[in-house]
């Protein structure tokens, strides 16, 4: 596996290449829109975006798994497993807001080792591999020195939670951080990577929504987990806490439970 990183990585951006050009060829163009069985929404963007980088996988990595959104899984217990969301924050993106992003994660063994979120209406791209250090645009990213919910500035999608405990948790955490904001999609991760913010509460997520986040959060020096304090993995249950330092991390998973 390590003897092919590097290829992996450069695999990985080119698929964020293409994500990039195919997203933004319909970005703030009127597109029909579709609803799913969940009720959210699905454009052809987020379709040609899929079947784009379906296909080059399936061309360069016969072997390898694929697990998106909008398509059918494809060898699910395969070595290597990509998992990718083509464009994470389609109720954004319809609206011609800048947030969204294109998700992109390499599993081995079901274990993250990479994970790219990409936005490109921001031109920004985070990087991350496990074990080395994220980059944004080829640059080193590290997270805040926030220890203390009262400092934190807080993101999320809150207004969507209906599971009880998390809806406290998220009340109690917008009582006791310094600031908080509704929305962001996956760019409010890049932003915690960044140092920008310091936590991030979400609930109700799917697999391709989250995997790609844990890399790149990890390698710039923040914690990741479920609401439990649990590590992300493929059988997570939706809920995810980003947070900037691990001793802020502590005290948001003692609050929520």
């Amino acid at each position: 596996m390590l003897n092919n990183i590097d290829e992996f990585v450069n695999f990985a951006n080119l698929l964020a290449d293409l994500a990039s050009k195919k997203s933004m060829q319909y970005f703030r163009k009127k597109l029909n829109i579709e609803n799913k069985d969940d009720e959210s929404p699905v454009t052809l963007a987020d379709k040609e975006t899929e079947q784009i980088l379906r296909e080059k996988i399936r061309k360069e990595y016969p072997e390898h798994g694929i697990l998106g959104e909008e398509y059918e899984t494809e060898k699910i217990d395969s070595e290597f497993l990509w998992v990718i969301d083509p464009i994470d924050g389609t109720r954004s993106y319809v609206a011609g807001h800048k947030d969204f992003g294109n998700l992109i994660a390499l599993l081995h063994n079901r274990k993250p080792m990479l994970g790219i979120i990409n936005c490109p209406a921001h031109n920004e791209r985070w990087t991350g591999i496990k074990n080395k250090k994220t980059k944004c645009n080829g640059k080193d990213v590290q997270t805040s020195t926030t220890q203390k919910i009262k400092d934190a500035y807080l993101f999320t999608s809150g207004l969507y939670f209906n599971e009880p405990q998390i809806r406290k948790g998220l009340e109690l955490l917008k009582e006791k951080s310094r600031y908080f904001r509704f929305g962001g999609d996956c760019y409010m991760y890049g932003m915690l990577s960044s140092g920008l913010i310091d936590i991030v509460l979400e609930d109700t997520l799917k697999v391709h929504d989250y995997m790609a986040l844990v890399n790149v959060i990890e390698g710039a020096g923040g914690i990741i987990t479920d609401k439990f304090g649990q590590d992300i993995s493929l059988e997570s249950d939706g809920s995810l806490v980003a947070s900037s330092t691990s001793s802020l991390h502590e005290e948001i998973i003692k609050l929520i439970n």
